[in-house]
């Protein structure tokens, strides 16, 4: 439990179970907080003056109560996004095309030019890109199905690939995809 000393925040909380209770009625507030109905008219009723002057107060007690399993679940979500969203970047900046953004981030057209745009990077070409020589090729391919092999009936995921491209990083993801796709029926 997380005790509650700054005035601002008190006050926060307080006006936000004056909200709850003329939301959803009393029973919203007063199960499991500790405060009576008959505490709650007497919050309702108070002025703003009161109301801030009771904030101020070290009276009542306010405090939290962090859920650490919903919290541990939230921290890794943020965690998440934020590669998820680097992963992205790294997809745009190094050159993939708007098909294959659609397919790993599920992102619109209106999106993707969104996110080029906000990061400067142009539009790859919607023509093949230029293979690599033969022997490259082959060495990508080879690679490509070592990184594939655990998972080789399932959707292609956005990891596997950069985790190519960070072998071959020369190449665009546009290349990489062209070559690894070469022989696909």
């Amino acid at each position: 439990m997380i005790i509650i000393n700054d005035q601002q925040v008190r006050l926060l909380v307080l006006l936000h179970l004056i909200r709850l209770s003329q939301r959803g009625g009393h029973e919203a507030v007063t199960g499991g907080s500790g405060v009576t109905e008959a505490q709650l008219h007497q919050l309702e009723a108070l002025s703003p003056a009161e109301l801030l002057k009771l904030a101020e107060m070290p009276e009542p007690r306010v405090s939290i109560e962090l859920d650490g399993e919903s919290f541990a679940h939230g921290l890794r979500l943020v965690d998440h996004v934020g590669k998820r969203q680097r992963q992205l970047e790294y997809f745009i900046k190094h050159g993939a095309t708007s098909a294959m953004l659609a397919q790993f981030f599920h992102l619109s057209a209106a999106d993707i030019a969104l996110k080029r745009r906000a990061l400067g990077a142009a539009s790859p070409t919607q023509r093949r890109p230029q293979m690599p020589a033969p022997g490259l090729r082959e060495t990508i391919q080879r690679r490509w199905h070592e990184l594939r092999r655990p998972r080789a009936k399932e959707t292609v995921r956005a990891d596997e690939l950069e985790a190519l491209h960070q072998e071959h990083s020369s190449l665009t993801f546009a290349t990489l995809w062209a070559v690894v796709n070469e022989f696909a029926t």
